[in-house]
């Protein structure tokens, strides 16, 4: 499951500092470079390695690193245990408390314990030196849980109080939650609850959310509301004015027939969700289409499925989403089959149900592709480099899952560890000379391409290298001119933005103006899930559309199959090409 609920993504809580001023163990710098190429689970055992050898508060500084490390590889279990170790070993230290609460409270709710996760959350709001940021997210997880349990009232003063912690953009967002949640309730709940809150600006929220219902004209609402603060010296005036119609919008969804996106909103999800989301609500800008609406699911499938049968009572026309496999079979459990039609960007194996429709982000797709289409472009024999983690491991039994099925042969499968010299490697794999229907599938990122390219050249000069999302990010790598002659697929957005949707790109950096690379792979994923709603809608699952991840179109059962492009580098410069090289040339 993904982290709590939060409606900002936000970073952990500063390290004590402890091991800032240490000089690191091997172990330590070892860890460093596993974080920083994504590999996460490799970087909390060398942690863990590393805590073992130290003492004092530089072992709870460690450990608090392989808890962090072990809960973004999507380990909560380990990410408790750590930082529950921590919790034993600190002694007077709030900064290392509230750090170990954090960690252990995401990791409870990715297992479902949000009970448990619920006392760590208030704890930590009690501690001393908390941050800001931190205090705010743990807030708005509270209330979302709060909100599960029908403590409603006792949500809203979580939204309301963490409205002061917040900036920007994340207000609008925080304020359409209250409003939200008000709205959801009758006038008379919200009357009764104007005698149980003694908080002056949940009294004011009260009293304004009663004052927009009782007058939907703008103008008497703002005199009415000017009324009230006449008669109610003292309280705090929030700017209610500019957001008032959003109470009567909620009150009325069901005739807004929204596009609704149900994605993940925290942890390490939550700036690849923004990513999906921009490039939804740029998609329906550009086509003129229903309006998007996000509905942040929390980490705990049963509160998705709750989020989705809410979005059928409020009249959405489509869903983009679940993403990931609970959410995707709680959606599935609850979903009827007049229920609007599903586009899940993830994939759950066993649910098949009409209207419910699979577009897949996995990276299996383009190993997927490059079996399929060099096999049927003559090639026969495939030796397989991969590097020595989970990820590298799952992508190529894709690949080899399907070139075994179409009758391809294996001539060898070696393995490398990253971040090393990869000769010995390519020598073991090349033991036996390639033939002419021969190719290497190669599976390396930015950082140990050029290493790999530059070892097999030496070896052999002329066999085919093929490589599934070589790019990975908006750019090629800096020493590219090693990856010469390389063959790869990837989205034609990633290739070239401006091509792919001329228009998009620009509204898109407006939209996400530091987008990570990752970010920008998933604003295409929105774009192309923007359209594919569309035609869904249209009852259109005919031809194909060129889509910003590819070339689309429907399977059977509901599968939405994405041929990407296919490129070369040549000279340290992307070269699109037509389609798979065959063999020989």
């Amino acid at each position: 499951m993904p982290h709590p609920a939060p409606t900002l993504p936000t970073p952990p809580p500063p390290s004590t500092g402890t091991a800032a001023t240490t000089v690191e163990t091997p172990a330590a710098q070892r860890a460093k470079q596993f974080l920083a190429t994504g590999h996460d689970l490799e970087a909390a055992k060398e942690y863990i390695h590393t805590a073992a050898e130290a003492r004092g508060q530089l072992q709870l500084h460690y450990l608090m690193e392989a808890a962090r490390a072990s809960l973004k590889g999507r380990k909560p279990q380990v990410a408790v245990l750590l930082a529950d170790e921590v919790l034993r070993l600190q002694h007077d230290n709030s900064g290392l408390r509230g750090e170990a609460l954090w960690v252990r409270a995401q990791g409870l709710m990715d297992q479902g314990q949000t009970p448990s996760a619920k006392g760590n959350l208030e704890e930590l709001l009690t501690v001393a030196g908390t941050p800001q940021d931190v205090r705010a997210e743990a807030m708005g997880t509270l209330a979302t849980l709060y909100t599960q349990e029908g403590h409603d009232l006792t949500a809203l003063n979580f939204l309301i109080e963490r409205d002061s912690l917040l900036t920007g953009d994340a207000v609008t967002r925080n304020h359409r939650r209250i409003h939200a949640l008000l709205g959801a309730q009758s006038a008379a709940r919200i009357q009764n609850w104007q005698g149980r809150s003694g908080n002056p600006l949940v009294q004011e929220w009260l009293a304004f959310a009663l004052i927009s219902r009782q007058n939907p004209d703008p103008r008497q609402r703002q005199a009415a509301i000017s009324a009230w603060l006449a008669t109610h010296p003292g309280h705090p005036l929030i700017d209610f004015s500019a957001t008032a119609t959003r109470a009567n919008d909620t009150v009325s969804l069901a005739t807004r027939n929204d596009i609704c996106a149900l994605l993940p909103s925290s942890g390490p999800y939550a700036p690849l969700s923004a990513g999906i989301a921009a490039g939804l609500e740029t998609a329906a800008q550009l086509q003129s289409g229903p309006a998007v609406r996000i509905l942040q699911s929390t980490g705990n499938p049963s509160y998705t499925a709750v989020l989705f049968e809410r979005g059928v009572k409020e009249g959405c026309k489509a869903f983009v989403g679940p993403w990931l496999p609970q959410d995707i079979n709680a959606v599935a459990a609850v979903r009827r089959p007049a229920d609007p039609p599903v586009i899940a960007l993830g994939v759950a194996h066993g649910v098949r149900q009409t209207g419910f429709y699979t577009l897949s982000l996995s990276r299996d797709v383009a190993a997927r592709q490059i079996a399929t289409q060099s096999y049927a472009a003559g090639y026969r024999h495939v030796y397989v480099l991969y590097p020595q983690d989970s990820s590298g491991a799952a992508i190529q039994a894709d690949f080899l899952a399907v070139w075994k099925k179409l009758g391809g042969a294996v001539r060898g499968v070696t393995t490398y560890l990253p971040g090393h010299t990869l000769t010995r490697a390519a020598r073991q794999l090349l033991s036996t000379p390639p033939g002419r229907r021969s190719f290497i599938f190669l599976i390396a990122g930015v950082k140990n391409a050029s290493a790999a390219v530059s070892s097999i050249r030496l070896i052999n000069n002329n066999v085919p290298i093929f490589s599934p999302a070589l790019l990975q990010g908006a750019a090629l790598p800096d020493d590219a001119q090693n990856l010469s002659g390389i063959e790869s697929v990837d989205m034609p957005w990633v290739i070239n933005a401006t091509r792919s949707w001329p228009q998009a790109a620009p509204l898109l950096h407006t939209a996400l103006p530091n987008a990570s690379d990752a970010q920008w792979r998933m604003a295409a994923f929105g774009l192309d899930a923007y359209r594919v709603a569309e035609r869904i809608l249209r009852k259109d699952s005919t031809g194909s559309l060129k889509g910003t991840t590819g070339t689309l179109h429907f399977t059977a059962h509901g599968q939405i199959g994405r041929d990407m492009a296919w490129m070369e580098v040549e000279n340290g410069q992307i070269v699109p090409l037509p389609g798979v090289p065959k063999p020989g040339i």
